[in-house]
């Protein structure tokens, strides 16, 4: 473990500013965004969803670079165009505009996260790679930690724009972030990756691609949900205050750390589907909680559960592909199966955004969330009693 303890804290910090600050600060200047430029919910929900188009787009450029340049320069440039889009963002008000720019930010973090996740597949030995991916995505639990503390904190020193503040911070701290984890990234800079005979299509017939993506893009459907309404659902139902939702977003935040560490030590000893089965066994409570007419104590309940478990199932799908699969082709199965992911992810926020403008309420929203993370332990429950056939 301490032989790769450089790259695996680069990655975090990758992992931290293009994921973290790059796409889940959104829900904190999201309330802000919206009262301020006077957008609806389904307005607001397409800004979200144009993040998550731009990560599909980016998904199909994301194996060729990886393949082609050196990893520290790749993720280093990609990673500053992705922070320039988000800084210009602040310079326009009309909601089409910023998800143009949104999208384009994306575009660069899926291939930023695509080429770290397959970088560290290819240098980490199997029996720790489960937690080291953990240790690797908690930066996103990091970012969520920070954004929650320091968008209230703009919110109350400013009355010029709020919103504006803080993305412009997060965009300079992702380029700051960028130079930091270059050393470490170096230190690994040189990777094989074989050419791929077998063309990507053939990958569709085999059972064992369909068991990772259906539980993949569950996630990504109920997950892009969660993290973009959470605080404005909070602050809907409970009138509670922009401080106090920050404090929840904290908390989940502080609670996500720990959840791909934990979990990828459990996936090490019993399995990736057997620990997926308790995953989403949570994640189906943390939705359905929000769903109930509770003392607004109970959004405590359902912060720490969803922190807890949430970002545990990236890295259990990266160690699903490597056990499934050969490592040189862990770039573009990982690929494949996260384009899947990010078609589910981009309906979510504007469907969802569309669902509140009808109801004006979030209940049917997470209800709808809820039985998806259910189906999803369901699936995880009879996946893990099949045996798993390696494919070269």
């Amino acid at each position: 473990m301490k032989k790769y303890i450089k790259v695996i804290f680069a990655s975090f910090l990758v992992i931290l500013a293009t994921l973290g600050l790059g796409r889940f600060s959104f829900g904190m200047v999201l309330p802000n965004m919206q009262e301020n430029l006077f957008l609806n919910t389904t307005q607001i929900g397409f800004i979200g969803t144009s993040n998550f188009i731009g990560y599909l787009i980016g998904i199909f450029f994301a194996n060729v670079l990886y393949t082609k340049y050196n990893t520290h320069k790749l993720i280093l440039n990609t990673m500053i165009l992705q922070a320039l889009a988000m800084g210009f963002m602040i310079f326009f008000t009309n909601y089409l505009a910023l998800s143009l720019l949104y999208c384009i930010s994306g575009f660069f973090c899926a291939i930023v996260n695509i080429s770290i996740m397959a970088h560290i597949s290819n240098i980490v030995p199997k029996d720790i790679r489960g937690k080291v991916l953990g240790i690797v995505v908690s930066g996103s639990g990091v970012a969520i930690v920070l954004s929650g503390q320091i968008v209230p904190y703009i919110q109350d020193i400013t009355t010029q724009v709020p919103w504006k503040v803080s993305w412009s911070i997060f965009a300079l701290m992702i380029v700051i972030l960028a130079s930091l984890s270059q050393p470490g990234i170096k230190k690994h800079t040189k990777h094989k990756m074989p050419e791929i005979k077998l063309s990507s299509n053939k990958y569709f017939y085999i059972p064992s691609f369909w068991k990772i993506a259906t539980l993949y893009m569950i996630f990504g459907l109920t997950y892009s949900i969660f993290v973009t309404y959470f605080v404005k659902a909070v602050i809907d139902k409970y009138q509670i205050t922009n401080s106090l939702s920050g404090d929840f977003w904290t908390i989940l935040g502080f609670a996500s750390i720990f959840s791909g560490l934990f979990f990828g030590i459990l996936a090490d000893k019993v399995g990736a589907y057997k620990t997926l089965i308790f995953v989403y066994f949570i994640q189906t409570i943390a939705h359905f909680t929000l769903t109930l007419d509770l003392n607004s104590s109970v959004i405590w309940f359902s912060t720490i559960l969803f922190g807890i478990s949430v970002w545990s199932i990236p890295s259990l799908i990266a160690l699903l592909i490597s056990v499934h699969f050969d490592v040189k082709r862990t770039s573009q199965i990982l690929s494949l199966v996260t384009i899947i992911f990010a078609l589910c992810q981009a309906i979510g926020p504007v469907a969802a955004g569309y669902i509140y403008d009808l109801t004006n309420s979030f209940t049917t929203i997470f209800m709808i969330t809820s039985l998806f993370t259910l189906l999803a332990t369901i699936l995880s429950i009879i996946f893990s009693k099949q045996p798993i056939k390696k494919i070269d």
